[in-house]
């Protein structure tokens, strides 16, 4: 931790609103005009060990942390904690953390990310020593490759492949689980690095060529190693914190006590059609997680928060799913408007979409999540949330307000909106072709106090 951080830290004793005189929705009104987004992650420690874009700004979570006045002595939530982003942040400010991600391979880079506590000595030998190996066996790899998903095969080629798994045959030999963690975090960070195909988020195009040159696999596993190491170094010089990561719902902690957490920043799934279990295929399947789209639907997109067509068809949802009875009633209302017309609109379309199903399936999902936050939040405890409206097949879905609203019916006494950025902006030119409307969207911060 910096000189600079340390002092800011320091002085976070209680709400900026108390010994400012000034309120904190005017603070934080004033410090988010300075934008920031998840790019801005790629060049800081840690949070740049792997590259996941459904993700948030670390300088947002510290920004509104510092705003709302969090100390040391707090236990912070992310419910939706995806890679970390929140408790990386919380850890290196030494404060103690929980996250709770339902995707487990999300799960797990957050958990690697967020132990920080190795033998640095051990570490360091460890990994020269997995080095030494890689070169030898990389040179010979003798691992078949005929039995590997058919994704990966069209990706990468077959020196290629070969490898990537002779890089893989050396870290699952590693004893200690923490390293070994360590160095598969290392491996799966590069796997969208050294293909040729274009692998970008959120979709995997193995017909299509990336322009760039693509490294090799030695030197871009052992560079990758090296900023972490080297990342490692930066953030533990001084003693750390537990941040445990749960690999469970956010719409059922009750292993959490009631009014227990001090405070909680998180970013939901947006409602946008963004399937979080498909968006990862390619990691699942060399893992070996998974090897097909029914077993990644099977193992994780039935169990998340509905946030994607795909898995309304996959759980079986009906037609006129009607929202929670006990949800906000002008929410409820404009939801099952808002459901009725889009059921129109799908029977004009080719692909016909269940995103009537969808909108609805959400927001009782997002409903249960929000009584569990608001179950085990301390009194006065505040609970940020970053994410996005939509507008499937046209119509608006003001994502922002009606989770403000919901949360004021669940308890939460105050519930503002501060508009991050617009979002969407560079699909506008296709929609006079008709694929896509042409709403204006937007990112928000609502922040809760309980």
């Amino acid at each position: 931790m910096t000189k600079e951080c340390e002092e800011l830290t320091a002085k976070w004793i209680e709400p900026l609103d108390k010994w400012m005189g000034v309120s904190v929705e005017s603070i934080l009104e004033s410090a988010l005009t300075n934008k920031v987004t998840f790019s801005d992650n790629m060049d800081l420690p840690v949070h740049r060990w792997f590259r996941f874009p459904a993700g948030f700004s670390a300088e947002l979570v510290s920004m509104v942390m510092r705003t709302v006045g969090v100390s040391r002595d707090y236990l912070i939530l992310d419910p939706f904690t995806g890679c970390g982003t929140t408790n990386v942040v919380a850890k290196n400010l030494h404060i103690r953390s929980i996250g709770i991600e339902l995707h487990p391979f999300l799960a797990w880079v957050a958990r690697v990310k967020t132990f920080w506590e190795f033998d640095m000595k051990n570490l360091k030998e460890e990994i020269q020593n997995t080095l030494v190996k890689v070169r030898e066996k990389i040179n010979s790899p003798s691992c078949n490759i005929n039995d590997k998903p058919e994704l990966l095969r069209k990706c990468y080629s077959e020196k290629v492949l070969k490898e990537l798994y002779a890089v893989k045959e050396v870290v699952d030999s590693v004893d200690q689980e923490r390293v070994r963690d360590f160095l598969t975090l290392a491996l799966v960070a590069i796997l969208r690095k050294v293909t040729p195909a274009d692998t970008g988020w959120p979709y995997v195009l193995p017909r299509k060529r990336r322009k760039n040159t693509v490294p090799e696999v030695f030197d871009a596993f052992r560079n990758q190693l090296m900023l972490m190491l080297d990342d490692l170094a930066k953030v533990t010089k001084m003693p750390t914190v537990e941040a445990q990561i749960y690999e469970a719902d956010a719409r059922k902690i009750d292993f959490i006590d009631a009014e227990s957490i001090d405070f909680s920043f998180t970013s939901p799934p947006y409602l946008n059609n963004y399937d979080y279990a498909d968006r990862t295929r390619l990691e699942l399947y060399f893992l070996g997680w998974a090897s097909s789209w029914k077993e990644i639907s099977e193992k994780i997109r039935k169990k998340l928060i509905v946030s994607c067509t795909h898995q309304a068809k996959e759980l079986g949802l009906k037609e006129g799913l009607m929202p929670d009875e006990e949800m906000d009633s002008e929410v409820r209302e404009s939801l099952i408007k808002a459901s009725e017309q889009l059921r129109k609109i799908k029977y004009t379309k080719g692909g016909k979409k269940d995103y009537d199903i969808m909108i609805v399936a959400y927001f009782n999902d997002m409903l249960k999540a929000m009584r569990e936050m608001y179950r085990v939040l301390k009194d006065g405890a505040y609970y940020a949330i970053v994410l996005g409206d939509s507008a499937p097949y046209g119509v608006h879905i003001p994502t922002d307000e009606y989770l403000a609203k919901i949360g004021k019916s669940i308890g939460f006494k105050k519930a503002k909106i501060f508009v991050l950025r617009e979002r969407g902006g560079k699909w506008n030119y296709v929609v006079k072709a008709g694929r896509r409307h042409g709403v204006k969207l937007r990112e928000s911060l609502i922040l809760f106090q309980k």
